[in-house]
């Protein structure tokens, strides 16, 4: 069976975003079906990784296409070399004049999003491309959401069965809450959000809450998963040898509504004297924050910059307690980051602070890896901290034993390929 994917993200760009089909890309290659890559050339990652293209299987096909950058004009017109914000977009109150007006640009004309520049080069080598080799299914995978639109247009032009893959939310993500674009910014979103849902011959989502969310019973919930090839199951939950140092890990970013300043000061007040670690890997803490940790655990914290994902893997199983952020933003408690399943396959306890009834917080919950407290629970996180601190200290470990393996990306591929089977059988 032949698969076309098309992504915007795809290595060398690095980070979460890439993970989810780059895990499930050699298995769907072990289970016989053939997968081309329809890419971008030049496309502006927030993080690159290099290592990444290793991880390839040299049986797909990777084609790439070139872009307009509209980051160059944001980059002219403001003077600021970080990459125009696609997500996390805030109306800071510092920002220049320029700035603002860029910003209600990206939100209320560019719909649905910035990525949108290279679907006329993405949908012409398409075309030309099915025309001469004709796939079982297109895959569009988002966000950018603006990905599936290509699909959508490959549908009425070329009549394709088409999976759309939803990695978060569109209309409900949180940023497009915190500044909502304008009234016909918003009836355009959710037009195009809704055709796409509806014209698909089917819906992949990440968690149930997303599922809820999108106008279309054609849909299935798929995790993303982790990769039981780098985390072996059967290694991980060997309780290793008494370390020294007991050791509290957050991996990846730190994004707006995170209320990491709490948990810090949790984790101080937790231990004020203990022979404890705070590790923060793979992100740039703000100035605010370093301060706050020089004041508050002096001596006592790590911070290391973007990582390659080998070496990340390797953190969270070096560690005692995995910390987990949440955002106090609408809609934020629906999405699951491949951090999360990752976590659970290190088979280490997990530290969540966010709302309660978050997706993440039931999986936590089912497999009971640790436990989940909201920004007014600080106690009870106190509490719970001081009690696994004195487990480990006592020599016990603190493995979780409940198996985790149907969250493998092995098993949620077969999930896909079920999926795909049962949806050919009925055509």
């Amino acid at each position: 069976m032949r698969l076309l994917l098309i992504t915007y993200y795809f290595p060398p760009c690095g980070g979460a975003t890439v993970q989810r089909w780059l895990k499930w890309l050699p298995i769907l290659v072990e289970q016989g079906f053939e997968v081309t890559v329809l890419t971008t050339k030049d496309g502006d990652y927030p993080v690159y990784d290099e290592s990444l293209l290793a991880e390839i299987p040299p049986e797909v096909t990777v084609i790439r296409t070139k872009t307009f950058k509209f980051e160059k004009i944001w980059k002219i017109f403001t003077g600021n070399k970080r990459p125009i914000p696609y997500g996390n977009i805030s109306k800071n109150k510092e920002q220049n004049l320029i700035n603002r007006i860029l910003i209600w640009i990206r939100l209320n004309l560019i719909i649905p999003d910035i990525r949108k520049f290279w679907n006329p080069s993405a949908l012409k080598k398409a075309i030309d491309y099915l025309r001469i080799t004709p796939v079982d299914y297109v895959i569009t995978t988002g966000p950018p959401h603006s990905t599936h639109l290509i699909g959508l247009k490959l549908k009425k032009q070329l009549k394709i069965k088409w999976i759309a893959d939803w990695r978060d939310p569109w209309t409900s993500i949180y940023y497009l809450q915190l500044n909502p674009p304008s009234r016909i910014s918003r009836f355009w979103h959710k037009k195009l959000e809704t055709k796409v849902a509806q014209t698909a011959d089917w819906n992949v989502v990440v968690s149930e809450h997303l599922a809820s969310q999108l106008p279309t019973n054609k849909i299935s919930v798929i995790y993303s998963g982790y990769d039981d090839k780098k985390i072996p199951a059967p290694v991980i939950a060997q309780t290793k040898e008494k370390e020294t140092t007991f050791k509290l890990k957050f991996i990846g970013k730190i994004t707006e509504g995170q209320r990491l300043d709490i948990l810090i000061q949790i984790i101080a007040k937790a231990f004020p004297d203990e022979d404890v670690e705070l590790s923060f890997i793979g992100t740039n803490l703000s100035e605010e924050y370093h301060t706050l940790l020089q004041n508050l655990l002096p001596g006592r914290y790590v911070c290391k910059n973007f990582i390659p994902h080998k070496e990340a893997l390797q953190e969270m199983q070096d560690s005692q307690v995995l910390l987990l952020l949440i955002n106090y933003y609408p809609g934020a408690e629906g999405m699951l980051t491949t951090k999360l399943f990752e976590y659970l396959a290190s088979y280490n306890k997990i530290l969540c602070l966010g709302p309660h009834n978050s997706e993440a917080e039931k999986l936590i919950n089912r497999y009971k890896a640790g436990k989940c407290f909201d920004i007014n629970e600080s106690e009870d996180a106190i509490e719970y901290l001081r009690n696994l601190y004195s487990l480990w200290h006592s020599g016990k470990t603190l493995k979780n034993d409940i198996e985790v393996t149907e969250l493998s990306a092995q098993n949620q591929v077969l999930k896909l390929i079920d999926l795909i089977h049962s949806l050919n059988s009925q055509s």
